[in-house]
């Protein structure tokens, strides 16, 4: 089993000082992890707001060292990969900057490690709203659509992921992941077209890493319910402009990675239309008429699923059209 003696929490940071003064503040307060180094890690990507300030501040109080870092290249993924270069730590512990982690986080991580031959553990990511949603958003059916809150609860049983169960299980998300350094390291790091690219909202920059994670063979992670951060969820986030707004840019990064979308796929012998997989063209196609046949009817909270199922169609075919080379742009 490999080693769990050091840790590293990475955090990337972009104009949220007051958030992230918040995350550190509520860092200092977990337990630390017995026979475990830790550090914290911060990476800004051109922040023009105070975040110099709340890191300085930060670093002289925090009970372990603190390394920090400016990114000059504007994308989570490179930010993520300069974090990696700068970690010392066998456990990276991923987390955001609007982020408060439980007092334990860091101890269950670190046991989880030490107790499983794992490559990955991660957990549920809870809300912190700013405003209280609609009630229908809180129910298990509205979990499909949770991306643009960027919350994952998947339930209260620990769970195994391994390489048989990749394609039928719901994968983590940066805001709650820990992972080994040196295997990230191996397989390359993050995608940098992936990631929050020029302040778009592309992402996937986790999901693709999983991927590869899985392609490479150390595919072999852990869902801890127990494991547990709170994430802001700021009021505009529940405006239906910002789903929609949202899930086009999904299908725009999915198109920017169908083969991590589609692994079962040998993409390179599938026909193309206008530079989309030919199958991709039914599917909208049913998702319109499932959406169609949704219209009209009170079911608000499914209606939106499906609206929001079709404008993803919509943003992977933009991605997809859209000249070589041109710049993507919010």
């Amino acid at each position: 089993m490999a080693a769990a003696n050091s840790l590293s929490v990475l955090i990337c940071t972009y104009n949220r000082a007051a958030l992230l003064e918040d995350t550190l503040a509520a860092l200092n307060g977990t337990e630390t992890p017995a026979a475990c180094d830790v550090e914290i890690v911060i990476v800004d990507n051109n922040s023009t707001d105070d975040t110099p300030n709340v890191v300085r501040r930060a670093a002289e109080t925090l009970r372990w060292p603190l390394r920090y870092a400016r990114e000059k290249r504007q994308g989570k993924s490179f930010a993520l990969n300069t974090g990696l270069a700068l970690a010392r730590g066998d456990i990276l512990a991923l987390t955001d900057d609007d982020v408060v982690p439980a007092a334990d986080w860091l101890v269950r991580i670190v046991d989880r490690f030490r107790d499983s031959d794992i490559v990955f553990a991660f957990g549920k990511v809870l809300p912190r709203w700013e405003v209280l949603p609609p009630p229908e958003l809180l129910t298990s059916e509205a979990r499909g659509i949770w991306g643009p809150l960027a919350l994952v609860d998947y339930g209260d049983t620990p769970d195994r992921y391994d390489a048989a169960s990749f394609h039928r299980k719901r994968l983590p998300i940066g805001a709650n992941l820990a992972v080994r350094r040196d295997v990230v390291a191996r397989i390359g790091g993050w995608r940098t077209d992936l990631g929050k690219v020029d302040n778009t909202l592309i992402a996937g920059e986790d999901h693709e890493l999983c991927v590869r994670l899985y392609r490479e063979g150390h595919y072999a992670g852990l869902y801890d319910p127990e494991i547990q951060v709170r994430h802001f969820v700021p009021a505009s986030r529940l405006r239906r402009a910002y789903f929609r707004r949202w899930f086009f840019w999904h299908g725009r990064t999915l198109a920017r990675m169908p083969g991590a979308i589609y692994p079962e796929l040998d993409l390179a012998r599938v026909p193309y239309l206008a530079g989309v997989p030919r199958f991709v063209y039914k599917q909208f196609l049913e998702q319109f008429f499932r959406w169609l046949s949704r219209a009209g009817r009170s079911d608000a909270l499914a209606l939106l699923a499906e609206e929001a199922k079709l404008v993803e169609y919509f943003g992977f075919f933009a991605e997809s059209w859209r000249p070589r080379g041109a710049a993507a742009k919010a």
